[in-house]
């Protein structure tokens, strides 16, 4: 139980950013329903169709229902084509998030200064002085915390002469579960 079970959160706010441009279809088997409708704001906002290159400018907040980004600079990386840019899961090599980067969905929260995702690879990498990750009252900090998004491992390294955290909280429901497998924390 005290491992942080927010991996399918996480993949569905970077999902969210795959949508910028309001795509409402993922073809992934975990989403095949229609997504609501996302929402971004940014004091600036420039595409390079050419360059497959999307850049969001200064206060960037990226809503989707319940799920919110905050950052800096938002950038979107397509992989190199010949034709026209096309958002979709498979086009997006990478996107990274810098500044403040706030990351905000149900009972999770993720504390960085950059965030970068990587579609190819499925993972995601926050870093900085103290990169954080809250589920509740249950935390991990580190300089870099790595999360794969596939094999649901999360990988988190610190500064030489820095050590990495992980505070985590036990509920009574979670000690009864506990007590149940005969397992003690």
């Amino acid at each position: 139980m005290g491992k942080f079970f927010f991996l399918n959160e996480i993949y569905t706010i970077f999902i969210v950013i795959i949508c910028i441009c309001a795509i409402n279809e993922v073809s992934t088997a975990k989403m095949q329903d229609k997504q609501p409708p996302v929402h971004i704001q940014a004091d600036k906002m420039v595409a390079s169709p050419k360059n497959q290159f999307i850049v969001f400018k200064g206060n960037v907040r990226v809503t989707q229902e319940k799920i919110q980004l905050t950052a800096d600079t938002l950038n979107v990386y397509m992989v190199s084509s010949e034709k026209t840019v096309s958002l979709t899961k498979e086009s997006v090599q990478k996107i990274d998030a810098s500044g403040h980067v706030k990351i905000h969905f149900n009972e999770y929260r993720i504390e960085a200064d950059t965030a970068i995702y990587l579609p190819p690879k499925n993972k995601l990498v926050v870093s900085g002085n103290k990169a954080r990750l809250y589920q509740r009252n249950n935390k991990i900090a580190g300089s870099t915390i790595i999360l794969n998004l596939e094999t649901e491992e999360i990988e988190i390294s610190s500064k030489k002469g820095e050590q990495v955290e992980a505070i985590y909280e036990f509920s009574n429901k979670d000690m009864k579960n506990l007590q149940q497998q005969n397992i003690n924390p």
